[in-house]
């Protein structure tokens, strides 16, 4: 019997919870299937628009709106779509499906007025012309920074609403059957809970002969409240058992004392009762001088002040931030919780506040944030080239051959950045996943033979661009690295110094030898960088003239790689630069000849 009660209990609760995200989830993708439905014909109708634009253009600089009614009939018979020219007060040109004349002033159409405005604004109406539901979409013709037209397309959406109508009767035809599965589904998993729960009440009578564990509140199912009663019973063997919570005590305070976040309890009136090591070098106050003193005083931070009183006054528990400038005025970030403190009777005992030291997560979440929003802008620009021109291409471009050899060069162009943009982000996780596990082999090697490789493969581009390339490295210069790593760092670092350095320009490659650390430099007499632009080109993605960089195909990443390269030689890179005299780059790698994981290749 009470196996079945809370077996009700679970069943429908579960059920109910599945079934409702179940019937959210169908709704969002119904209204997902619509809205990409629609965002098609819309990228149709513009695409149509733009390919209809030039030939109209020519129609209405010649002012034949014969030739210009017939071009749109013939084209909106051709391919199906209803084709209308509307001159920049409103008065219909042309149109494909209807007499200029017999139709009235278009200037309040909404699709007319975006395009007018310079904008592209689809919109779906019933058309009484054509009697049934089009989409509108209308584009600017401009000449010389002035509309002189619009050209506006339409497009039937009956299909798009039948076509949806046969994916709902799918739809629903499906979720009768997940309706089934998971009324089954829940059946069983409700049976399986419940069961366990039970035989768990009958552990807790054991425990009552002497097995303790620990107590329970007796509240929730009669299964739950049965095993706490069972719990509850061991009450009179305390006395008994003072040792061993003396002993847990003394544990508690150890832990307490060792924690790595900070915990703080503070009486009814805001005094500190007790505090632990972390919680004093969190407020930075002495961890005796504080004990027994106004929390307020003690520490002066609003933020801090304000959480105290809220803990003392809430019943439940509470979260907050919490921001303290230290001395060198570097912010520090951590997270409260606190809970108010009562006596076994109700009396409030004063409050509990917990900091959690969360400074380097909001540091690594702002470079997550930044770098995702990083990837998305570089990822977007090809991949919306490329689906643009190939949808300009099966919209009918394929029959204009200049037009199309055109097209599939562009989406070749964006398919490498594309392939690059990856291929660089694949290295800079291999990069810092081999460093992390130390899987990156270093070996005393001569940097002579690693420079004039590098310097080879820039070759070929400094020669287009007249630049000339000097190396100079002893033969005799050593130093511990990866040489296949170690040449695409200076791979990234010359090509850059050919590709944003002047034509005609000089680069040279050094290496030389000092006391403790081989030095290798990479210097360009191109324009420069702007000193507050030195601390962030290291960045990924981060690039100091983005125009150029986007012509000259860089994905923002080769800076980085160079970076996470030299750190795996556990070495640094400095860079030094003036505006219009050039910049240096600067790889200190260590000369021990000593190195776990090193290899003698």
């Amino acid at each position: 019997m009470p196996r079945k009660r809370l077996l009700w209990l679970l069943f429908p609760s579960q059920l109910i919870v599945t079934l409702t995200a179940l019937f959210a989830f169908i709704w969002f993708g119904a209204y997902a299937i619509r809205s990409f439905h629609l965002e098609q014909t819309a990228a149709g109708l513009t695409a149509r628009a733009r390919l209809l634009e030039g030939s109209v253009r020519t129609y209405l600089e010649r002012d034949d709106q014969a030739g210009l009614l017939a071009f749109c009939r013939e084209a909106g018979h051709n391919s199906g779509t209803r084709i209308t020219v509307v001159a920049h007060d409103g008065l219909v040109l042309a149109d494909s499906h209807e007499e200029p004349a017999r139709m009235e002033n278009h200037g309040d159409r909404p699709e007319i007025i975006a395009a007018l405005a310079g904008g592209i604004a689809p919109a779906t109406r019933y058309s009484q012309t054509l009697q049934a539901r089009l989409m509108y979409l209308a584009i600017p013709l401009r000449e010389q920074d002035k509309t002189v037209a619009v050209l506006r397309t339409a497009l039937p959406v009956t299909a798009v609403d039948q076509a949806l109508a046969a994916i709902h009767r799918q739809i629903a035809w499906g979720c009768l059957l997940v309706v089934l599965l998971v009324a089954g589904l829940a059946w069983v998993l409700s049976r399986r809970i419940s069961k366990p729960l039970e035989e768990m009440r009958q552990g807790a009578e054991r425990f009552a002969n002497g097995e303790f564990s620990e107590r329970m509140k007796e509240a929730g199912s009669l299964e739950l409240a049965g095993l706490a009663r069972a719990m509850n019973g061991m009450a009179a063997q305390l006395d008994n058992r003072i040792a061993t919570i003396v002993r847990q005590r003394n544990q508690l305070q150890a832990v307490f004392s060792s924690m790595v976040e900070g915990v703080i309890t503070v009486d009814s009136q805001g005094k500190v009762l007790d505090l632990n090591g972390a919680a004093a070098r969190f407020l930075d106050v002495g961890l005796e001088k504080i004990k027994g003193r106004s929390l307020r005083v003690a520490v002066r931070n609003t933020q801090l002040q304000g959480f105290v009183e809220r803990a003392l006054a809430s019943p439940e528990p509470i979260e907050g931030e919490l921001t303290i400038v230290a001395t060198e005025g570097a912010e520090r970030h951590f997270s409260l919780h606190g809970v108010r403190l009562q006596e076994a009777d109700g009396i409030e005992a004063g409050a509990l506040l917990v900091l959690d030291d969360v400074t380097s997560l909001r540091r690594l979440e702002n470079i997550r944030r930044d770098f995702v929003a990083n990837v998305s802008h570089e990822l977007k620009t090809p991949i919306t080239s490329i689906e643009g021109f190939s949808e300009t291409l099966l919209d009918g471009a394929l029959s204009e051959p200049e037009d199309a050899r055109r097209f599939v060069e562009i989406i070749a162009k964006q398919s490498k950045r594309l392939h690059t943009i990856v291929e660089d982000l694949l290295t800079l996780s291999r990069l810092e996943q081999e460093a992390r596990r130390e899987e990156i082999g270093l070996g005393e090697l001569p940097l002579a033979e690693t420079l004039r490789a590098a310097t080879q493969a820039c070759a070929g581009r400094a020669a287009e661009r007249g630049v000339s390339l000097e190396l100079r490295c002893p033969e005799e210069v050593r130093a511990a690295i990866n040489p296949t790593l170690l040449e695409q760092a200076l791979v990234n670092l010359v090509d850059n110094a050919v590709k944003y350095g002047k034509e005609g320009g000089r680069v040279s490659v050094e290496a030389e030898s000092g006391t403790d650390e081989v030095l290798i430099r990479v210097q360009d007499d191109g324009p420069g960088i702007a000193k507050e632009d030195l601390d962030r080109i290291f960045e990924r993605f981060y690039r100091v003239d983005k125009g150029r960089s986007a012509k000259l195909g860089g994905t923002g990443l080769g800076l980085s790689i160079v970076k996470h390269i030299v750190q795996a030689h556990r070495g640094r890179i400095e860079v030094t630069s003036e505006v219009g005299k050039g910049t240096t780059f600067t790889i200190r790698l260590d000369k021990g000849k000593h190195h776990e994981n090193s290899t003698d290749t």
